[in-house]
């Protein structure tokens, strides 16, 4: 594994699940809107088309982008959006095994935030937070990244992406929910 083409491939991810879970959250709240801005946040081009490549994705999401095939959106996306970045760069298998899995975990995750969480449940929670509780709890079951390595990774992620709050929040469910997957391996 290449460090370098794994962080490019958990940016890419982390984008992909913001729109999933950032969807998600405006469909509870008005199934008409189907507009995202995140783009402009994690999708930054020094391209002259980067405003009109902008437009024809948010084109391609309200058409239905989330149901593409994941090595269609992803090629879409280096070849627009990460103009530093070659195929080279960035572990398509990760992309790929991580991104297909988004569904198979999400309410298995939710319902140990919301455990753990003490205030607030993981519907309040900002999609940013939810979207790096996602990626986190994903790639864990399905690479079994070190849970050290990819503690380190998602709070740095959190630091850039995030408030200020987040990477303490992050950081102490996800400590949780390990200690409690120990506890269970331990049992058996």
């Amino acid at each position: 594994m290449n460090v370098h083409q794994r962080i490019n491939a958990r940016k890419i991810v982390l984008s992909y699940f913001y729109e999933n879970c950032f969807f998600y959250k405006l469909l509870e709240q008005d199934p008409a809107i189907k507009e995202a801005l995140f783009i402009d946040n994690i999708f930054e081009s020094q391209t002259e088309t980067f405003s009109q490549e902008r437009d024809n994705f948010l084109s391609a999401i309200k058409d239905g982008y989330l149901t593409w095939d994941p090595e269609d959106w992803l090629m879409y996306v280096l070849n627009h959006f990460f103009d530093e970045w070659k195929k080279e760069d960035v572990d398509i298998d990760y992309v790929l095994k991580v991104w297909k899995n988004l569904n198979k975990y999400r309410d298995e995750i939710i319902k140990k935030i919301n455990g753990y969480a003490q205030s607030f449940d993981y519907s309040q929670m900002d999609v940013m937070d939810q979207s790096l509780f996602i990626l986190w709890y994903v790639e864990r079951k399905e690479l079994d990244t070190p849970k050290e390595v990819i503690l380190n990774e998602l709070v740095e992620l959190a630091k850039r992406y995030c408030d200020e709050w987040s990477p303490k929040l992050i950081n102490g469910i996800m400590h949780n929910i390990i200690a409690e997957g120990n506890a269970v391996a331990t049992k058996d």
